[in-house]
């Protein structure tokens, strides 16, 4: 690899470096040099991570060469001295520099996310410095091999299980950790991500998670997420060390809410009133003698006694919570911090105590833990929640109260009465179980006359976190970020002293990125997500029939990105019923972004294979979701980005409310604090350049980046841009004609697929022959699906899956107009698609086209065979597009009908079913039933209930009952069942 010398240290880079990335790199050096802080910024695909990387580890690695020699002279000096004075003194100093790696500082390289340190740790392997040592450090539910740990629902219940597993010595996995940390399976490879490690953990047996902290001393490097580094707790329990340590806040956009949130902390009037009734079941087990009688074997390391103190003291502070007036039960009441400590002062928790109570907590969640294997109780929730509010609230020293009063707010609110819960956990009626075994008051509402609260203890001041971070004597801190603009306000928030900071420019040219403010739709309809206008239908339809014709330009990957999901689900849901979801998914695919996990994986592996096989696709997803955050759109994946709108935080938000007041109390010309008004442009602008930074991904990527809101031409939204888009922009932007623009962003993709280097075609791509050949006796494969996840209050989750597969045509053996008419977004008797749209179906691998279903009966009717070669090849393949094809035309071919009358079938559809249920029934019946089922998808059992009750008015009759069953699509996994019962009691 190319060496480059940078600030006097010899740098291998993959190969010779930009400017740009020069220049990162020299500022990441000189801070690691000097041991200062640096806070850089540059835009996603200048190669910030790897030069970021490089740089580091080439720094690391002169520092071991230097001390190296050292260790030579020392031992030279040994030699020499024998066992006299001189000798001792070298003796003992090759021992201590041994003991703390020879000075060498490590580094600590945090992000976000897992999927983001992956990232990192693959541009590692890319590099000169693949062979440094490293190990990432994962959560329990991501490394542990346990199968009853990993039948557990809940990280902390996992948590939890594995501590008393590991306590009680029954972890095999664990226990052979010391017998086989050393295998060369585990040793052997430098660079290990979580896949790698528990792929390693699974073949030898071991767990993965405390294999890997076995790792982190020898480490060079350690990849971590942000909370391990900086909350205090999880520092503490993952054995973390940043004396002298090199400390990478890599994607630190977000690193002002990342601090705050790890000082913050919530307790809830029914946590506590649930704590109490453990508590007191935990009493009833020790007097009864019940789990002896179980056979029981939990750690019973506490006593009555203790248990009798805590529930004294709990009862307290649910009375000292009740005792609190909120004025305003709509919005909440603000109070100082002080009053988080006299609410827990009342109840006698302390600084004092609080270690003692922490420890007393922590072993009943274990103790719970074992009884509820053979028990039915709570696993000890609650008290991993009052755990952590103690650790968070007393990790404020006394001696800096007077900081913490500043940074600080409690706010309470109202909780929301659970009439289930109510019912089924309520106190007991009076006269019963009052003294030490009542379980206290549980309810939220009712009997008794306070309404139970929320307690919020919220931090607004990110340096309060950080100057923790700072005290633990770290060598440097350096904050990078494609989106850290404007560095000054960021720098004096966290209030940590910065030597270096950098702003970089793009590393592509003027002629790669089109950069547009789109003010006014097709039909001129002004463009504005503001909350006057959101509900405007006509902005909705202008906004949709905006990415439809944007959707036919641009090639590939199209990447849509909303405001908030409530927006994105509002949008989507006036499009189906309009039509043009249907419009735009006849010219792409669409993606919608799911809340869930799993379904995100599966859906992104979707979207990248629909790009693969089809023409393109369209994501939808919203600003600050994880399609936004750090994810790679590069090359076809993503040509063109769409930005609906600026996601503001909500105005009417109490945390956003006190945020801002925070700001314009604390703000002064020396400490250069942003406004509250500032900071709420700005939080709205960051979204927005972080979700601009998924399309251009590296030097020879180009794409287009569409404002779709008038709002950004105004100057304030300007300078919050990153600095390379504001050079695209102008020094006046203005919002340009829809018209122009369209001509414009035809001539700028086809310049740049000219001139342009198309980016390779990925391995795991087949040939077309060799994905549609078909052996003689296979049957017939079935058409894929692509899943659609609107948010989880959308009324529709799927439309026109049909138009998919007219697009992969090529994939099938056979098909029917009725097909292709449906698919293109009609039925049969209107308008039919072009026809030479449908003539090309035949330039494909179909061996035949029924059109008996089309005919009247009697009629002739006609079905045609295309021949097919037995042995395609991807030379055949590029011969067959300049011959000639032959279709035979064969008569009278009929289908003989079926003796049983055909049972009519819901379309397969979400949309369509809707649909064909908007035409059967009147509107104000559709409304009823819209109405419900978007209270239902994001509601309880009643919520069902009522879904249930209107669908059997509406649909009523046995004729529709085909429709009644094909709701069942739309009903949840756990009431599916019930509802199925329903069903069939109607026959």
């Amino acid at each position: 690899m190319p060496e480059s010398v940078i600030a006097g240290i010899p740098v291998h880079f993959p190969f010779e470096p930009y400017d740009v990335q020069r220049a990162y790199m020299e500022k990441v050096i000189i801070c690691l040099r000097d041991g200062t802080n640096g806070v850089l910024e540059s835009p996603t695909g200048t190669g910030k991570t790897l030069s970021l990387l490089c740089a580091s580890l080439a720094w690391i690695r002169t520092r071991q060469s230097e001390h190296q020699q050292q260790m030579i002279k020392l031992k030279a000096t040994s030699k020499d001295g024998g066992t006299g004075p001189g000798g001792d003194l070298s003796e003992l100093a090759m021992t201590v520099g041994k003991a703390n790696n020879w000075g060498v500082p490590k580094v600590i390289y945090a992000s976000r996310t897992h999927s983001q340190l992956n990232q990192a740790m693959r541009e590692l392997k890319r590099t000169a410095y693949a062979n440094m040592r490293s190990v990432v450090l994962g959560s329990r539910d991501q490394l542990c091999i346990h199968p009853e740990v990993m039948k557990e629902q809940g990280n902390s219940n996992k948590v939890n299980l594995c501590k008393l597993r590991v306590h009680s010595k029954t972890c095999t996995f664990q226990l052979r950790v010391e017998s086989k940390k050393d295998h060369p399976d585990f040793r052997g490879p430098s660079i290990m991500d979580i896949e790698d490690l528990v792929r390693v953990g699974q073949k030898l047996k071991m767990c993965p998670y405390f294999a890997s902290k076995e790792l982190v001393a020898q480490a060079d490097i350690t990849f971590m997420p942000y909370n391990y580094l900086l909350d205090p707790k999880a520092r503490k329990a993952n054995k973390i060390e940043l004396g002298n340590t090199i400390v990478i806040l890599d994607e630190a956009h977000n690193i002002e809410k990342i601090c705050e949130e790890s000082a913050s902390v919530q307790i809830r009037s029914s946590d506590v009133a649930m704590a109490i009734e453990d508590v007191t079941h935990i009493m009833k087990v020790f007097t009864s003698g019940e789990s002896q009688d179980a056979g029981a074997d939990e750690p019973k390391d506490f006593t009555l006694d203790d248990l009798t103190l805590l529930k004294e003291m709990l009862l307290e502070l649910e009375k000292a919570i009740d005792a609190v007036v909120v004025d305003n039960p709509t919005d909440g009441t603000t109070y100082p911090a002080s009053l988080m400590y006299e609410l827990l002062g009342k109840a006698n928790f302390t600084y004092g105590n609080c270690a003692t109570i922490v420890a007393l907590l922590d072993k009943l969640v274990q103790y719970l833990m074992v009884a509820s294997q053979h028990m039915t109780i709570r696993k000890g929730g609650t008290f991993t929640l009052l755990s952590d509010l103690l650790t968070i609230v007393f990790a404020n020293k006394e001696s800096i109260m007077g900081k913490v009063h500043l940074s600080f707010k409690v706010h309470v609110q109202v909780e929301e009465s659970n009439k289930q819960t109510g019912a089924k956990g309520g106190a007991a009626p009076q006269g019963k179980q009052q003294g030490w075994l009542s379980k206290g008051n549980i309810t939220t509402t009712g009997a008794s006359s306070k309404a139970a609260k929320i307690v919020n203890f919220w931090c607004f001041n990110p340096g309060f976190g950080m100057e923790q971070l700072l005290n633990t004597q770290v060598r440097s801190v350096i904050l990078t970020s494609g989106t850290l603009a404007p560095l000054k306000p960021l720098i004096a928030e966290l209030a940590i002293p910065v030597a270096q900071h950098l702003e970089n420019p793009h590393i592509v040219d003027q002629s790669q990125v089109y950069v547009k403010i789109i003010g006014t739709g097709p039909d001129r309809q002004q463009l504005i997500s503001n909350f006057k206008n959101r509900d405007n239908p006509k902005y909705i339809s202008s906004l949709g029939q905006t990415i439809l014709n944007v959707s036919r330009i641009v090639p590939d990957g199209l990447l849509v990105f909303f405001p908030s999901y409530p927006m994105l689900n509002k949008c989507v849901d006036a499009w189906q019923a309009s039509g043009l979801w249907a419009d735009i998914s006849c010219k792409k695919p669409i993606f919608l972004e799911p809340r869930g996990k799993d379904q995100f994986t599966s859906t992104m592996e979707e979207f990248y294979q629909a790009i693969r096989d089809s023409k393109g696709a369209v994501f939808m997803a919203v600003c600050r979701g994880k399609v936004s955050e750090g994810l790679d759109f590069a090359d076809r994946n993503g040509r063109a980005v769409i930005i609906t709108g600026l996601p503001f935080p909500p105005l009417k938000d109490p945390k956003v409310i006190l945020k801002r007041r925070y700001l314009e109390a604390n703000r002064t010309k020396e400490n250069q604090l942003l406004s509250g008004q500032e900071w709420y442009n700005l939080d709205a602008t960051r979204a927005v350049n972080q979700a601009i930074g998924r399309v251009i991904r590296h030097r020879n990527d180009y794409g287009a980046i569409l404002l779709c809101d008038s709002r950004f031409q105004d100057a304030s939204q300007v300078q919050q841009l990153s600095k390379w888009i504001r050079g695209h922009l102008g020094a006046r932007p203005q919002s340009s004609p829809f018209g122009p623009i369209v001509r414009e962003l035809r001539q700028f993709f086809k310049h740049a697929e000219e001139t342009m280097k198309q980016p390779d075609v990925r391995e795991e791509e087949q040939p077309l022959t060799n994905v549609c050949k078909v052996e003689e006796d296979e049957p017939l494969p079935v058409i894929p699906t692509i899943k659609r996840e609107p948010g989880s209050n959308a009324t529709f989750r799927k439309a026109n899956e049909s138009a998919i597969k007219v697009e992969m045509a090529n994939s099938i053996n056979s098909w029917t107009p009725a097909d292709y008419a449906s698919a293109a977004g009609r039925t049969l008797g209107h308008a039919a698609p072009n026809a030479m749209d449908f003539m090309s179906r035949l330039d494909s691998n179909v061996s035949s086209i029924d059109f008996n279903c089309s005919g009247a009966a009697g009629s002739g009717l006609v079905k045609i065979h295309k021949r097919e070669r037995s042995s395609p090849s991807a030379n055949d393949s590029v011969a067959t597009q300049a011959t000639k094809k032959r279709y035979k035309l064969v008569d009278n071919i009929k289908t003989e009908p079926s003796s049983q009358p055909a049972v009519k079938v819901a379309p397969e559809s979400r949309a369509d079913l809707l649909r064909e249920l908007r035409s059967v029934i009147n509107q104000e019946q559709f409304k009823e039933f819209g109405k419900v089922l978007i209270e239902y998808k994001s509601g309880t059992y009643e919520k069902f209930e009522s879904l249930m009750a209107v669908l059997l008015v509406v649909l009523p009759a046995p004729k529709m009952r085909y429709l009644l069953v094909g709701m069942r699509r739309f009903i949840k996994n756990e009431h599916k069942d019930e509802f199925d019962v329903r069903v069939a009691s109607l026959n």
